[in-house]
């Protein structure tokens, strides 16, 4: 791709990466930023910074190597829908597909938001989340399955992400636990950050440090060594689940990033595949006031688990 950009007035004094970004939509900020950086993108035939500010008359050189589609594509994924109107959608996402792409192209295909953009285009869900993120108000780990909500406009999507600011959506996951918890009830209320020794963990953070992060939760059953219990989660941080239920040292069965894996090998030999958490449960109250409360059932791979270790 070969292509030159002068600035207006109207755009002096913007960062080169957001102008770009704002301009050439195919590609995600981060795709821009590291075209900068290897001097693909020059502004007056030099290297400049990402941060760069722009001045009227600039002439932006750009010559990027044609690659991959650097935004997400509709794909003919089936979609189970659970409740619909005009303003959102709530789905009940397989385990096994990630929500939507990363914002450095990786999931480009495959995603929830591949299969939301053949069922609805891009046009009719929301944009407040971004480009790569269509429609997707919050999300759920690869390896979960259950509710996940749509938002289809802006105007929804902006009230959705206020009722959770203001904790008055009610989530609900299912989860095998290892160990059996002994008490009925308890509440974990610790905060959350990010791992400063591996990035794709989270970890429990000092008071004055991360994200408040709160989960409750209920014990309906015991299967061997293990517990099952309904967690609901006050705050939605990433991981929240799978981090509090190892930081009482009770990890969420088939965890391969915070559990047992010895338990996980021997509840493998029982078909479990992924981790044992499922958002079974949502409600929440529309502006009009209109109470929505919808339920999932545990997949049929995970109550063939607990079938398997209840019979031994």
């Amino acid at each position: 791709m070969n292509k030159t950009i002068t600035v207006q007035q109207k755009d002096n004094g913007k960062r080169l990466d957001r102008f770009l970004h704002s301009t050439m939509t195919v590609y995600s900020r981060t795709q821009l930023q590291k075209a900068i950086k290897k001097g693909d993108i020059v502004v007056n035939d030099i290297e400049v910074k990402a941060h760069t500010r722009l001045s009227t008359g600039d002439v932006i050189s750009i010559t990027m190597p044609v690659g991959r589609c650097a935004l997400p594509q509709p794909e003919d994924i089936p979609l189970s829908i659970v409740f619909e109107n005009d303003d959102l959608a709530i789905v009940d996402k397989p385990a096994g597909i990630v929500v939507h792409p990363s914002k450095e192209g990786h999931h480009m295909s495959g995603s929830m938001v591949n299969a939301l953009l053949y069922h609805w285009t891009r046009d009719a869900l929301s944009n407040c989340s971004g480009i790569l993120r269509p429609g997707i108000v919050h999300r759920l780990d690869k390896d979960t399955s259950g509710l996940l909500i749509i938002a289809k406009n802006n105007a929804m999507h902006a009230y959705l992400k206020k009722c959770m600011k203001k904790r008055n959506i009610t989530k609900k996951y299912t989860a095998l636990v290892r160990g059996r918890i002994p008490h009925k009830t308890g509440t974990i209320d610790a905060p959350i950050t990010r791992d400063t020794r591996n990035r794709k963990k989270m970890s429990l953070a000092m008071d004055n440090q991360g994200k408040q992060a709160i989960t409750h939760y209920e014990i309906k059953a015991y299967y061997q060594n293990c517990t099952l219990l309904e967690a609901h989660i006050v705050t939605g941080r990433t991981h929240q689940i799978r981090v509090h239920c190892a930081s009482i040292g009770h990890p969420v069965a088939g965890d391969g990033l915070y559990g047992d894996n010895r338990l996980n090998e021997s509840l493998s030999a029982h078909g479990l595949t992924r981790q044992f958490l499922h958002a079974r449960e949502l409600a929440f109250v529309l502006p009009d006031g209109e109470k929505i409360h919808v339920t999932s059932k545990l997949p049929s791979d995970l109550t063939a688990v607990l079938e398997s270790i209840s019979n031994k």
